[in-house]
């Protein structure tokens, strides 16, 4: 089993907002199978936002794509929250990455062949968020590791 690690596509929202934006392209991830490394996709599902304030709790969508003629079994999916940025690309110290969080995936989710799974992950603003948090666009690194079932 091998892992992967790179950025995702973005939502916006609105509001005391966490968005996420693009970093690079869409990210790939090998998959072990004992037959050599085998790829899959990881992106926002586009259209579902995810709006926070602190204290909150909200889901984020992310689409599992699966390029291959067999299924696959994703075990797990982490997102890790970087240095947040205001709407000009600006960073803004003041306010920590730590105050969001990502749950991991909480099951192991199959993807069908040549096909594409949606899966949630919960999202939470810590309740002690600065203010200086509102409004501004928290960049996600996702990782995952899948498997031929």
């Amino acid at each position: 089993m091998s892992r992967w690690r790179s950025g995702v596509p973005a939502g916006a929202l609105a509001a005391v907002v966490v968005t996420w934006f693009a970093i690079g392209p869409v990210p790939v991830a090998n998959t072990a199978n004992g037959n050599g490394g085998k790829q899959f996709g990881i992106a926002d599902v586009p259209g579902r936002a995810t709006a926070l304030f602190p204290g909150s709790t909200g889901t984020r969508w992310v689409r599992l794509a699966n390029a291959e003629n067999f299924p696959i079994l994703v075990r797990s999916v982490t997102a890790a929250v970087g240095k947040p940025v205001d709407g000009r690309g600006r960073p803004v110290p003041a306010c920590p990455a730590t105050a969001v969080r990502l749950d991991a995936l909480t099951a192991p989710v199959t993807v069908p062949a040549k096909g594409t799974a949606d899966v949630a992950l919960t999202t939470r603003m810590l309740p002690g968020a600065p203010d200086a948090c509102r409004s501004v666009t928290f960049p996600l690194t996702y990782t995952g590791t899948a498997v031929k079932p």
